[in-house]
């Protein structure tokens, strides 16, 4: 190759200006073409993760991860290399590892000493600083600090009236539409979700669950469905992330015309900011805005998005999956049933189920909680940085991971380990969560995340789980349609389900 590149050098020497400039073009390309084979040489066989086993190609090019995670659901194909290369630290990128030893997941996402997350990974969502996405730990614990008052449980427990008020129009909603329509209720509990959520964060309602009058359709959803198809493209095209950044939110509608329902979700947040800021909380519980008065009001905007987009699918994704795993099992969903029977929440007054009442139903907590285990909201990888001051070197498969690697594990690998759950790791048992000891189960229930870096709303999604599944398995007679099909899932950082969702047929009960 260099004497290659030298015989090029001297035809541009010696030919004239109008061929030097092919010859030249020519020169670039097969420097391009050298530097891209050393790196390839150098990363395959000298770099420091040479010793780590997985696909050659992903060992040279970060573009082997992106592609298998844009085929829907990468931790399935993981799983597989990891099994075919007999490894618990699979090679995964030219400086990433995925990992798969369970017991190293408390490391990675500790409480005390977490390992950084990865930048490059996390600007792909394009709000910078906000409590999910903020790099910097010591920013990170003051933005946390200002809003754990509003996602403690003491809290959510302000919050309850807001879910126990949707959870009411929604079940009236199913009632007028029970005789006539099966209910998507995927699509029912995003519109639920993201309702009280956008109580909490905006202090405002978009009426979601009211927007059509035969469906649980909304503008919001097309805008939240838009965001997460973008979210791999971001990470892989920077580019194109950078580009967001400059080019008019109507611009880049003219390209994608779903982008302009994520515009108009723009421009509600910043409606509802500046309606606080004039006015104030009207409201009778309390609302994010209030605490973040010392932030830039872009920040201020970004933080109430984050927290939108990221309690709303996560919570009802949780729904749909314990849904539909509880009413392909009769003997469940009876239990379930029978358990709820010692509750009162009638067409009446509905809210007089309180959250704390309902927690001490042992079989519906179980429930909740197995539900959660096998929704996995955020299935895959959350990339982290092995820093360089661990008191003691990181080593999975018997080999140090050098600081300065990019590693990751998943709730996908957490969730379906059988090292953990026991040979029904894949199945729906609330049971397990009832057994002597299933109290130690709880630190591997990675649904939220671990450690200092944990999803901050996952006391939300613990009650309007909870709440929603009490309300309509008591109220309501539930079954699948004849002709049922599981819908596919898609990893698009949260979980994604196919349409036409879950659909499902609805008698109403009558209640004491």
């Amino acid at each position: 190759m260099a004497s290659m590149y030298k015989h090029l050098m001297e035809q541009v020497a010696e030919a004239p200006a109008s061929k030097g400039l092919g010859i030249i073009c020519t020169a670039a390309v097969a420097t391009l073409i050298i530097v891209a084979f050393v790196k390839c040489l150098y990363y395959r066989n000298w770099h420091p993760l040479s010793r780590f086993r997985g696909p050659p190609e992903a060992a040279s090019s970060r573009h082997w991860i992106y592609r298998v995670t844009d085929r829907g659901f990468p931790e399935e194909d993981l799983e597989e290399l990891h099994k075919k290369y007999q490894t618990q630290a699979l090679r995964i990128g030219p400086n990433e590892l995925h990992i798969t030893d369970v017991h190293k997941y408390k490391v990675i996402y500790s409480q005390s000493k977490p390992f950084p997350k990865h930048a490059e990974f996390y600007e792909a969502f394009n709000t910078p600083h906000t409590v999910f996405t903020e790099i910097d730990a010591g920013m990170h614990k003051e933005r946390r600090r200002l809003l754990n008052p509003f996602f403690s449980r003491a809290g959510v427990f302000k919050l309850e009236p807001i879910i126990h008020e949707k959870a009411e129009i929604l079940m009236n909603k199913i009632r007028r539409l029970e005789n006539s329509h099966t209910v998507n209720v995927y699509d029912a509990f995003r519109c639920l979700t993201t309702e009280v959520i956008m109580e909490f964060a905006f202090a405002k309602s978009a009426n979601m669950l009211e927007e059509s009058e035969t469906t649980f359709g909304s503008w919001f959803l097309v805008a939240f469905d838009a965001v997460a198809r973008s979210i791999w493209k971001m990470q892989e095209w920077q580019i194109a992330r950078k580009a967001l950044g400059v080019v008019p939110m109507n611009v880049i509608g003219l390209v994608d015309p779903n982008i302009v329902n994520v515009l108009k979700m723009l421009n509600f947040a910043e409606s509802c900011l500046q309606h606080y800021e004039v006015h104030g909380n009207s409201t009778t519980h309390p609302v994010v805005f209030e605490n973040l008065s010392s932030l830039p009001h872009d920040y201020k905007v970004s933080e109430a998005v984050d927290i939108l987009i990221a309690g709303a699918d996560t919570t009802a994704s949780s729904l749909t999956a314990g849904f539909m795993h509880i009413l392909s099992n009769p003997a469940i969903y009876s239990k379930l049933v029978d358990a709820l029977r010692e509750v009162d929440i009638s067409v009446d007054d509905p809210s007089a189920a309180r959250l704390q009442e309902l927690e001490k139903i042992p079989y519906l907590t179980a429930c909740v909680k197995e539900s959660l285990r096998v929704a996995m909201p955020v299935p895959g990888r959350l990339p982290r940085i092995v820093p360089q001051d661990l008191a003691e070197p990181f080593v999975v498969d018997g080999l140090v991971i050098p600081p300065g690697t990019v590693v990751s594990m998943s709730t996908y690998t957490m969730h379906t380990s059988e090292e953990v759950w026991g040979p029904d790791a894949r199945a729906f048992n609330p049971d397990r969560w009832l057994q002597p000891g299933a109290k130690s189960l709880e630190q591997y229930l990675c649904t939220f995340s671990k450690g200092a870096r944990m999803c901050i709303g996952q006391n939300v999604a613990y009650a309007e789980v909870t709440i929603v599944m009490a309300y309509l398995f008591r109220n309501f007679e539930i079954r699948l349609p004849p002709d049922f099909r599981p819908p596919e899932r898609k990893d698009l950082f949260t979980m994604e389900y196919s349409k036409p969702g879950l659909p499902l047929k609805f008698r109403s009960l009558k209640t004491r």
